[in-house]
């Protein structure tokens, strides 16, 4: 298990690992206020009323509001493909019970500051999710560490393998990002989706 990961990636992928299918159903499902976030935390919501429909892997959906730190901007968001691991990949974390049955899907999402403020350390991908093709949601997967198996192209929720003390997202930048989910080893994932609040349809994109 790898332990050169960067003290800010630490932080971000915490102190526990989330292992059941259910913790975060109501996430996939519309969870989530769609409200502006007080400071230091995150929010997204959708300029428009309705998910659009039809969107595959390569498509850019709506531009996304996301706030940290009063500071808001707006984010295009396009994921762009989906890795899936192997059953074995978690067998270095030493708990057979707790992970039987399941792997992971490394899900990638291309995202552009496209507008609003420039915004410091924003959750990009705090509202992303997958859809597995028996129709349950996938689960955000918080790691302490990092599993060998981890794509070397699948950099985190910040896109970049080392940050300074202030990763500000500016209007112009770029960055693909990457985080690990858990599904049941006999699905595949069908659809990622992004998550735009109870009263709103998550947004899908369909996995080819």
């Amino acid at each position: 298990m790898s332990t050169q990961r960067t003290t800010r990636y630490r932080r971000h992928i915490g102190l526990a690992v989330l292992a059941t299918l259910t913790a975060v159903s109501l996430a996939a499902c519309g969870g989530g206020s769609g409200k502006k976030s007080r400071s230091g935390g995150a929010g997204g919501s959708s300029e428009s009323s309705e998910a659009p429909k039809n969107l595959k892997l390569g498509q850019a959906g709506p531009a996304q509001e996301i706030t940290r730190y009063e500071k808001t901007g707006k984010f295009s968001l396009t994921p762009t493909k989906v890795t899936l691991g192997k059953p074995a990949d978690l067998d270095e974390l030493n708990d057979k019970k707790k992970y039987k049955d399941l792997k992971v899907a490394w899900i990638y999402v291309k995202a552009e500051h496209v507008g609003g403020s420039a915004v410091k350390e924003p959750m990009v991908m705090g509202n992303v999710s997958g859809e597995t093709s028996a129709g349950e949601p996938a689960t955000q997967f918080l790691l302490i560490g990092d599993l060998s198996s981890r794509p070397s192209d699948c950099l985190g929720n910040d896109g970049t393998k080392s940050l300074g003390s202030d990763d500000i997202w500016k209007k112009g930048e770029t960055r693909t990002l990457c985080e690990p989910y858990l599904i049941p080893a006999d699905t595949t994932l069908k659809a990622v989706t992004y998550s735009q609040g109870y009263y709103k349809e998550p947004i899908k994109w369909a996995v080819r």
